[in-house]
C-alpha cells in the first residue's frame, strides 16, 4: 500500500524548453564524445548559470567543433536533457521506486543517487550554487516531470493506476525526490550516504517519532 496521500491544488507546467531528444549513437566514438560533451557541460555550470553558457564554452572545453556537437546534439538544452535521462536510467527509477510499494528498492535507488552525487560531490555543490537562482533548476524540473510522466504512460501498461490525477502526481514526486537532493547538498559536513537514506525512508513510512523514554 501507497504510504502517502497526497492532497494539493493542481500545478501547470507553462513552459518546456528543452528541445526533444533524437536517437542516440551508440559507437565507441560516439560514447566519447557523449562523455566529453557532459564532463564539458558540468564542469561549465559549476562556474556559470546555465543562461550564460554558450555552445562556444561547452565545445572549448570538450575540444569538440561545433559541426560535430550539432552531429549529436540541437543545442544545450538537448545535451542537458541527455545528461537527466541517462542519469535517470543509470539509476533505475522503477514502480517499486516511484510508488513507494517496496522499501529495499527505494532504499536501494536513493543510495545509488546520493553515492553517485557523493562522489563528486563538490562539483555539484558548485554548480548548484551557480544555477540555485537561476533557470537550471527549472530546467532541471521540467525535464524531470517529463521522464516521469513517460514511466507514468509506462507503468499504466503494466496495469497501475493511480487514484489522484497524474499531473498532480508527477509534480509532488519530482519535487520530492529533486528536494532530497538539494537537501542532501545543502549539508554543511558530509553526510553519510546511509544515515541520510534512512531518515528519508523513515519519512516516507510516516515513521517520525522515537519512542517515548521509559
Amino acid at each position: 500500500m501507497n504510504p502517502f496521500c497526497f492532497s494539493c491544488a493542481n500545478s501547470s507546467i507553462t513552459e518546456v524548453i528543452m528541445a526533444q531528444s533524437t536517437s542516440r549513437k551508440t559507437s565507441i566514438t560516439a560514447r566519447r564524445t557523449y562523455a566529453l560533451l557532459k564532463g564539458a557541460l558540468f564542469s561549465q555550470l559549476a562556474a556559470l548559470p546555465f543562461e550564460q553558457l554558450t555552445l562556444t564554452d561547452i565545445c572549448n572545453t570538450a575540444l569538440i567543433s561545433r559541426s560535430t556537437f550539432y552531429r549529436y546534439f540541437e543545442d544545450k538544452y538537448d545535451l542537458l536533457h541527455y545528461c537527466l535521462g541517462s542519469m535517470v536510467d543509470e539509476l533505475g527509477l522503477d514502480e517499486d521506486v516511484m510508488y513507494f510499494i517496496n522499501r529495499s528498492s527505494v532504499r536501494d535507488f536513493l543510495l545509488i543517487l546520493l553515492r553517485l552525487i557523493g562522489e563528486n560531490r563538490i562539483l555539484y555543490q558548485k554548480i548548484y550554487r551557480a544555477n540555485q537562482d537561476g533557470d537550471l533548476m527549472r530546467i532541471i524540473r521540467t525535464g524531470l516531470i517529463r521522464i516521469m510522466n513517460d514511466k507514468i504512460q509506462a507503468a499504466e501498461q503494466k496495469g497501475y493506476r493511480l487514484k489522484l490525477p497524474a499531473p498532480i502526481f508527477t509534480s509532488l514526486m519530482t519535487d520530492f525526490y529533486f528536494n532530497i537532493v538539494q537537501c542532501y547538498l545543502d549539508q554543511e559536513e558530509p553526510c553519510d550516504p546511509d544515515s541520510f537514506v534512512d531518515s528519508v525512508c523513515l519519512f516516507i513510512e510516516r515513521d517520525f517519532f522515537a519512542p517515548p523514554e521509559s
